[in-house]
């Protein structure tokens, strides 16, 4: 699996002066508004996308076909990809919350503290983790253009079920008590999170075992 990694990783370096751009347009954005909490989002997005640039790459290469007649096997397939959300999501998170320091101290005026950003950031982090994760079975299903039209209704979906799950809880006026026991509902979220990527990995295995190219 190491050797798929680093094929990605090398696949990627086309892309790597064009995310540069995009983060330096990110920066002036940011300075622009003076909102530094813009950078870190857009920066995850950005990040998280790169999982199906990836894919797209091996898709149009008719990598997997060939990467079979290699000592790999399909379920190495399926796991660098998740191995690479993770660490495109780390990644896009670090860059994130360091942009969204750095730019702060320029900016100056009052700043939320930093536990409170931190938590945003990761909330953000989290949101886009649910968003591939659901993606990544439908790309293993149908291929990554036809998927691509899904992504949006992916992201419309979970932004809505937050969104609405968000005013249900401010109408039984349980925000204040989710605020107070922050590090037990981040804890909660992230375990719901590592849930739910794994039952999204086991069914990209079950697809991938039974796909024919």
């Amino acid at each position: 699996m190491k050797g798929l990694l680093l094929k990605d990783i090398f696949n990627l370096r086309k892309v790597i002066k064009q995310y540069l751009l995009i983060l330096a347009f990110f920066v002036c954005y940011c300075f622009f508004l003076k909102t530094p909490s813009f950078f870190p989002m857009m920066t995850i997005m950005s990040f998280s996308m790169i999982i199906l640039t990836s894919m797209g790459y091996d898709e149009a290469a008719g990598f997997d076909k060939f990467a079979l007649t290699l000592p790999v096997n399909r379920e190495d397939l399926v796991r660098v990809k998740y191995v690479m959300l993770l660490l495109l999501l780390l990644i896009g998170f670090v860059v994130g919350i360091s942009g969204n320091l750095i730019i702060s101290c320029f900016i100056g005026g009052e700043q939320e503290p930093f536990a409170e950003q931190f938590s945003s950031i990761l909330a953000v982090a989290v949101m886009f983790l649910l968003v591939y994760a659901t993606m990544l079975p439908v790309v293993f299903k149908i291929g990554v253009e036809r998927a691509r039209m899904l992504l949006m209704i992916c992201y419309i979906g979970i932004f809505a079920v937050i969104f609405f799950g968000l005013q249900f809880l401010a109408e039984l006026n349980l925000l204040d008590r989710i605020e107070a026991a922050r590090i037990p509902m981040a804890v909660g979220i992230v375990g719901f999170a590592a849930f739910y990527v794994l039952a999204s990995y086991f069914i990209s295995l079950k697809i991938i075992r039974k796909r024919e190219w």
